[in-house]
């Protein structure tokens, strides 16, 4: 599949806001590129840059990844899988999409938010892939502002 971003818009980043509160803010460019190379490096992904065009004046990715066929996975199967991969819950935080979990992998500080069954997909061979999570590389401001929620 190609997957365009909407012009200038290029999804969401998570910062330590005020308060060492974690907050969902929107993506710059690298952010999202970035956020792309930690799917596939995280989950084994296949997302390739395509290009870059602008719309608008708006500064527009381009990208492919292949399609994935499959069916609905529970929570509980999200919440199995993620610790399987050294993620910890982040127990009390939702960004994104409500009711969505967050993780915390302190191996390589990576965090991944907007964990929900529609982020994710049981391929037809039983393996949960997961799609579209807000994979962030944790500066120390963010560690702090986390280590609140795992427990």
């Amino acid at each position: 599949y190609l997957k365009a971003t909407y012009p200038g818009r290029f999804g969401f980043f998570v910062i330590a806001g005020p308060g060492d509160m974690p907050d969902l803010v929107p993506a710059t460019p690298l952010e999202y590129l970035d956020r792309l190379l930690l799917q596939n490096a995280v989950f084994g992904d296949k997302i390739d840059l395509e290009g870059i065009a602008t719309e608008g004046g708006d500064l527009v990715i381009v990208t492919s990844q292949p399609n994935v066929t499959g069916g609905a996975v529970t929570a509980e199967e999200i919440l199995e899988f993620m610790r399987r991969l050294w993620f910890q819950p982040l127990q009390g935080l939702s960004l994104g999409n409500p009711g969505a979990l967050a993780f915390y992998r302190d191996l390589d500080e990576v965090a991944a938010f907007d964990a929900h069954p529609a982020n994710f997909v049981k391929d037809l061979e039983g393996i949960i892939l997961p799609i579209d999570l807000i994979l962030v590389r944790t500066d120390s401001a963010l560690q702090t502002a986390l280590a609140g929620y795992l427990r």
